[in-house]
């Protein structure tokens, strides 16, 4: 942009904040025109604040409701057989030989794909 459109932009801004302050002033007269809590309310917006006693309430107990969920689906969960066994089944974990004889074998099958696609390239 160039200096002029620049000072251009400058200008109707300023115009459009000056507008702006006199519906503002308006409104601030009004208000007090009404009464003095509304005034207050025109100016200045309060923000809520809860004391520490009240959030150590509130997370306290929110604690114990879910304390007391977990406790219930624990019950739940050890009343039921089929949820015990489930959760007595170990990982299943392959031995050494057991992954060794599986890599050879991938490797075997690898090395005969290898082997036919050779024989193909060399027969076109």
């Amino acid at each position: 942009m160039d200096l002029l459109a620049i000072k251009r932009e400058e200008r109707k801004l300023e115009k459009e904040l000056g507008k702006l302050q006199g519906k503002f002033n308006c409104l601030h007269a009004a208000a007090k025109a009404l009464g003095s809590r509304t005034s207050q309310g025109v100016t200045e917006v309060k923000k809520r604040v809860m004391s520490a006693a009240a959030k150590a309430k509130i997370s306290k107990a929110t604690k114990a409701r879910w304390a007391k969920f977990r406790a219930e689906n624990n019950k739940k969960a050890s009343g039921s057989s089929t949820i015990r066994e489930v959760a007595r089944v170990k990982k299943r974990v392959l031995s050494a030989a057991a992954r060794a004889k599986i890599s050879k074998a991938t490797k075997a099958r690898w090395a005969k794909f290898r082997a036919e696609k050779n024989k193909k390239a060399k027969a076109a």
